[in-house]
């Protein structure tokens, strides 16, 4: 089967990914380039002639190690110091993959604040795996808090995979500071998390605030490392507690009916997953690399025959499969509906055009 066939079974999900963090505003938003960004100018940066002192007398293949297992926001600034820090950032062959064939995930870890718990070898795998880290299906998506690939279904329905606030997490568990910091967070992107065509209507579409978020997991697991954890409440009340918390926010101040992302699409209440518009928060879309002589991205495809053969009542199974090109031409073979007339009409169409 060549790339015109295939192309003429499968569809893109661009409804998916509508619904999760907007890459044209990170690219307005956060460009890599740091020398154009509004707080650092090309005289600001030290001239190509700027030594990297005691740096500079490490072996090439040292520093590029050191450089590589640096968080993402130290290394993002360290190339900012001087030129010849930049160019050596820029070298890193994990860094140029990544700033090649995925840059919005990059700059979603930057501007969601995540980049300072994960490095480019952390994304760099992301970006070289296919399934998502839960489960078998193909993954388009980077889950932020954890900087690993995760598929639709995973990410709208695994209650771990939930952002709540950090606020909640300290108010339900009562942390301390230094558990509360040892739990990855990320800062919110207001903006709508809906399908792209109804944004424009939304009064709050812009602005807002930032909200701190926590995967439940995550606060979960530190709860029960605590010593004390499993007698912060009873049972019955934190379970009270934990489901309110989960879709509306702190007991104290409702944060997520302040965002400008909440409840804007009518259609997610329908699909089941609408009231936990913070799921979206911590996504971006996300490719795979396909590794060989020469290398190329897959977004993921889902399959017509599929989408022609839903009925009533079973949308969810349609909406949340994708695959990479290779998988599709397997999944095609058995496909009920790709097996009988529908699949050789189609290519009896597209030969005809």
């Amino acid at each position: 089967m060549d790339a015109n066939e295939l192309r003429y079974l499968t569809y893109s999900r661009g409804d998916l990914y509508d619904r999760t963090i907007d890459t044209e505003d990170l690219q307005h938003d956060c460009p890599l380039d740091q020398i154009s960004s509004k707080t650092l100018s090309a005289s600001h940066m030290q001239d190509a002639t700027a030594s990297l002192g005691l740096f500079d007398k490490l072996p090439l293949e040292t520093m590029q190690n050191v450089l590589s297992n640096i968080d993402l926001s130290t290394l993002t600034l360290l190339r900012s110091i001087s030129k010849p820090m930049n160019h050596l950032v820029n070298s890193l062959p994990d860094y140029k993959k990544v700033v090649t064939h995925s840059p919005d995930a990059l700059r979603a870890l930057l501007s969601t604040h995540t980049a300072q718990y994960f490095t480019v070898i952390d994304l760099y795998n992301a970006l070289r795996a296919q399934k998502c880290f839960l489960c078998c299906r193909f993954g388009a998506f980077l889950y932020l808090l954890n900087c690993r690939r995760c598929c639709w279904h995973c990410l709208t329905s695994i209650d771990d995979l939930l952002p709540i606030s950090q606020a909640s997490a300290k108010l339900l568990y009562r942390f301390d500071e230094q558990t509360t910091a040892n739990v990855p967070m990320l800062l919110n992107i207001p903006g709508s998390y809906s399908l792209k065509q109804s944004r424009s209507s939304h009064p709050k579409s812009k602005g807002g605030i930032r909200v701190a978020l926590v995967a439940y997991g995550a606060a979960r697991k530190a709860c029960k490392e605590l010593q004390d954890g499993a007698a912060v409440l009873d049972k019955r009340t934190k379970a009270k507690q934990e489901t309110r918390i989960a879709f509306r926010g702190p007991l104290s101040q409702d944060y997520m009916e302040d965002m400008d992302c909440m409840n804007y699409d009518p259609a997610g209440y329908n699909a089941g997953y609408g009231l936990q518009p913070q799921r979206f928060m911590a996504a971006v879309r996300f490719p795979t690399l396909i590794t060989g002589t020469d290398a190329t991205v897959e977004w993921g495809v889902s399959c017509l025959g599929c989408l022609e053969e839903a009925t009533s009542g079973d949308e969810e199974q349609f909406w949340n499969r994708q695959y990479t090109n290779e998988d599709m031409v397997k999944h095609l073979k058995h496909c009920d509906k790709a097996r009988h007339s529908w699949f050789k009409d189609r290519m009896k169409e597209l030969h005809n055009r």
